[in-house]
């Protein structure tokens, strides 16, 4: 890739030089443009050439009128509709891909402005991009008084009143984090009691104990002042079901905390709580042991499993009591991993998403990409139901929460055994896309790492990028607790020869095909 910029780079400046380009008012020849560093071969796909065509510029990014990102350099990409152009943006000379598409990584210019201009022989178009200033040049912008954050020190009781009843989806219960800020580590269910110690602005501090605290938004909240009347519980155990267990914790709507980790599922009350006899009435195939440890500061239950913990719910009895209920894992045949299987698949977006340099949109690309990998899971016995499965659906990006929450919501709702969400890359303003670009995997709960493990290493040996890896974090969609998710980036849309790929059948099938051999290693080790 290195040395194909740096020749592409040279042609240019010998066609500046030969049809007698004037050179910009700033400066007297063309600025050279570093050339990107060394990195791993391009997409083992070719980019098509475009036709002959007159040259027409069009920029995807940056979208004229977009507020002036805060950044030194910044990228800038889109097509110039003809793929033996030269281009220039800002004096720089612009390497340009057989399709005609570019994308280049530029000083932030000094008025906010792109001037372009794009050559070949006579035929010549020029345009310019301008972001939407924040300031006036040479008028101080007002300062606003900003209110400080109310601050107040409290030791009240209060309940949890929004919000869903069940941990299950990971998005529609009250989050708790280490800052007001940080990321979810709680998740805390309407009925939940907790004592709160603080507020600052819009978040309360709960103490859980006395060296554990979780900020959670007080719209989640009823301060309940006085001291909390003790409920009647009831007998705590284990009572198996058919696709399930519930084990019953009395504990008066304590709050909790818990996490899967392997063949155990580790359960921390933060309180007292009377487990009593944990053990179910008939010996469970699913259930090694079951221990508990009850101290000053809450109780802790570890349930030690048969197979890995393939996902939980979690809600109070009527009679406050903390109910886990353990989903047993699906029966997987070895031999053919996939047969039987419920699988969602996400195409992600709409709303908002990348846009590649010729239009392309990330929406389009997942839909089509999912609905390859649909075909091929279906072929092998799978199980497939999709999110959505066209282009339409919520158009507002501001509605892009509730619209992640939706999806989760209805993969639990179908009781699928697994959710995989589709997706390609985009970077944030600022970033070089050459220094940073590669396939990627994520996950939130320890259950779904291996499975987004597995579908990194698979799509990785397709798109033939660099393997960033697969990584842990909290997004929306991978965060329901009853089954494996994981969400996938495969390319970057930016790039002109990964944003080609994603229009080509042929390789929609070999990622395609990639999607379906992470999910059946995945099914595969589990099953043994």
């Amino acid at each position: 890739m290195a040395s194909r910029f740096s020749i592409e780079r040279i042609l240019a400046l010998v066609l500046l030089v030969a049809v007698g380009c004037a050179p910009s008012k700033k400066a007297t020849v063309p600025k050279p443009l570093p050339a990107p560093p060394p990195s791993a071969p391009s997409i083992p796909q070719p980019i098509p050439s475009a036709p002959e065509a007159p040259i027409h510029l069009r920029v995807a990014y940056p979208v004229p009128g977009q507020w002036r990102p805060t950044v030194d350099s910044n990228f800038i990409f889109g097509t110039t509709g003809n793929g033996h152009a030269s281009l220039t943006i800002n004096g720089y000379p612009v390497p340009v891909w057989k399709n005609g598409a570019f994308l280049a990584f530029l000083p932030m210019p000094s008025d906010g402005v792109y001037h372009l201009v794009a050559r070949r022989g006579n035929d010549l178009d020029s345009s310019t991009v301008a972001y939407r200033a924040k300031t006036i040049p040479g008028v101080q912008a007002p300062i606003e008084n900003v209110p400080e954050k109310e601050h107040r020190t409290l030791d009240t009781w209060a309940e949890i009143v929004k919000g869903s009843d069940t941990v299950q989806t990971g998005n529609d219960v009250a989050p708790g984090a280490r800052t007001p800020d940080g990321n979810r580590e709680w998740f805390f269910p309407r009925g939940a009691w907790v004592r709160v110690v603080e507020q600052q602005g819009k978040y309360y501090r709960v103490e859980l104990d006395k060296n554990t605290y979780a900020w959670v938004a007080d719209t989640n909240f009823e301060l309940r002042p006085g001291e909390r009347h003790a409920r009647s519980g009831e007998t705590g155990g284990l009572y198996p079901a058919g696709h399930y267990l519930d084990l019953v914790l009395p504990c008066d709507h304590n709050a909790f905390k818990i996490v899967p980790e392997g063949t155990a599922l580790q359960i921390h009350i933060y309180g007292e709580a009377h487990p009593g006899s944990l053990q179910p009435s008939q010996p469970d195939p699913l259930i090694h042991n079951i221990g508990y440890d009850s101290s000053a500061v809450g109780t802790d239950v570890t349930v030690l499993m048969s197979k890995p913990v393939w996902g939980y719910k979690a809600f109070y009895t009527q009679d406050g009591s903390l109910d886990v209920r353990i989903r047993r894992p699906p029966t997987i045949d070895v031999n053919n991993p996939l047969k039987g299987i419920r699988i969602m698949l996400d195409p992600g977006h709409p709303p908002g998403g990348a846009i590649g340099p010729t239009g392309l949109t990330e929406r389009e690309a997942n839909l089509a990409e999912a609905e390859k990998v649909r075909d091929q899971l279906a072929q092998k016995g799978a199980i497939v139901e999709m999110t959505h499965s066209d282009l339409h659906g919520v158009v507002s990006d501001d509605a892009q929460v509730e619209e992640l929450e939706a999806r989760s919501a209805l993969a639990v709702r179908e009781n699928v055994d697994l959710m995989v969400s589709l997706h390609n890359n985009a970077f944030p303003d600022g970033t070089d896309p050459f220094l940073n670009y590669g396939t990627s995997t994520y996950y939130y709960h320890p259950f779904s790492a291996m499975l987004a493990a597995d579908l990194d290493h698979e799509i990785s040996q397709v798109t033939g990028i660099p393997n960033l890896g697969s990584f842990q974090k909290s997004l929306a969609i991978c965060r329901p607790t009853w089954m494996p998710c994981a969400l996938t980036e495969s390319l970057y849309m930016m790039f002109p020869d990964q944003e080609a790929a994603l229009r080509d059948p042929a390789f929609l099938d070999k990622l395609a095909a990639a999607h379906v051999r992470g999910i059946e290693n995945f099914l595969r080790e589990r099953a043994q």
